[in-house]
């Protein structure tokens, strides 16, 4: 498969005319037309059908589209960081990260970004979402990885990432260790460890297993919280993208289930340097669900 043919359908897929498409791509509709049949021989069906002068999407066509488009961000962005650093336009690469949010995800994107511009200086920023918001209207945050619910303005593009689940932080030896996956009612009379960077998850467990639980404030870095449950302060419930290392134990919590959205935002409009235009290009094209 040829990126040619991935431009080629992506343009036809805006225009759903073959003669337009073929005119935008600055070739011929025939040799137009014999790349799209290439692909479709590749891809195992026909992308589009033609009905007089209706040209659709078949559902193998919209099945592809986002994969290839994907592909195509994908090369773009190798393409443009390559661009930067023979230009050696460098910059910095300042991300936000939300309550509770791991580095972790977006890590591989990073590194990516750094291989190809080696002087890049990266920064991460953890606060309240309010706080990040207000840094990238500032310009002091390139972009950050904020909770969807949480409340943004107008002014910010965002674009959906993944989905993350509560999971249940045991200190090493806790007798609910021995269960694969613990619900509302086992942790019943647990002390659970709360602060403003866990992730609100104990929050929305009281009110949606309609009990009360207690809790213990504990304000500081996830670190600090996990250090205390190690100590057998109490149990916690956080980010099954988080990682946890022995002596902890880490459950799934099933019932209720707990999930949270997680999005990219940056300010619309905006130019970014090409570190962060390229480290949100990346993160758009990848598959997060893993």
């Amino acid at each position: 498969m040829e990126l040619s043919q991935v431009r080629y359908f992506m343009t036809l897929c805006r225009t759903l005319n073959f003669t337009r498409a073929a005119e935008q791509c600055n070739v011929t509709q025939p040799a137009f037309t014999r790349a799209i049949a290439r692909l479709e021989e590749e891809l195992g069906g026909a992308l589009l059908f033609r009905e007089r002068n209706l040209t659709q999407l078949t559902e193998l066509g919209r099945e592809m589209r986002p994969h290839l488009q994907a592909m195509l961000d994908a090369a773009d962005a190798a393409s443009a960081l390559a661009a930067a650093r023979r230009r050696g336009m460098v910059g910095s690469l300042k991300i936000g990260l939300g309550p509770g949010i791991a580095a972790g995800v977006i890590a591989p994107a990073v590194r990516e970004v750094a291989q190809m511009l080696p002087d890049v200086a990266i920064q991460f920023d953890e606060a309240a979402p309010a706080v990040l918001v207000e840094g990238m209207l500032a310009d002091r945050l390139d972009c950050a990885l904020l909770p969807e619910e949480c409340e943004m303005p107008e002014r910010l593009n965002r674009w959906a990432l993944y989905t993350e689940a509560a999971v249940v932080v045991l200190p090493g030896g806790h007798p609910l260790a021995a269960k694969n996956a613990l619900t509302a009612q086992d942790i019943l009379g647990e002390t659970i460890l709360v602060g403003e960077r866990c992730g609100g998850f104990s929050a929305r467990l009281g009110e949606a297993a309609g009990c009360a639980f207690r809790l213990q404030r504990c304000e500081g870095a996830v670190g600090q919280m996990l250090d205390l449950v190690a100590a057998g302060l109490g149990i916690a419930l956080l980010s099954d993208r988080l990682r946890f290392a022995p002596p902890l134990a880490v459950r799934r919590f099933s019932e209720p289930e707990l999930t949270r959205r997680v999005v990219l935002a940056a300010v619309a409009g905006r130019p970014l340097n090409p570190a962060a235009a390229n480290f949100v290009r990346l993160c758009r094209t990848r598959d997060f669900s893993g």
